[in-house]
């Protein structure tokens, strides 16, 4: 067996094998472009979630410094 001929089994073998793991995991191969748009749906999906949470983050920080601040305008103010 020379190397090109190991190679080409190789490839073909390694072709076989991710082709049914593919398979297994609920991705039509034969739709590359639908695979695509469904992994950019997630991605997306992801930015936003992470968009989301910095935001709300931010808002809790905000609400917080606001109330603190709000303590001291009312602690200075002299009303309890």
């Amino acid at each position: 067996m020379t190397e090109d001929e190991a190679r080409r089994i190789a490839k073909v073998s390694a072709t076989e094998v991710l082709h049914e793991l593919f398979l297994r995991l609920g991705v039509d191969v034969d739709e590359p472009t639908q695979v695509q748009r469904d992994m950019a749906f997630v991605r997306n999906w992801r930015l936003s979630a992470e968009a989301i949470k910095r935001q709300g983050l931010m808002a809790a920080v905000g609400v917080l410094i606001v109330g603190i601040l709000g303590l001291i305008w009312a602690s200075l103010k002299g009303t309890p």
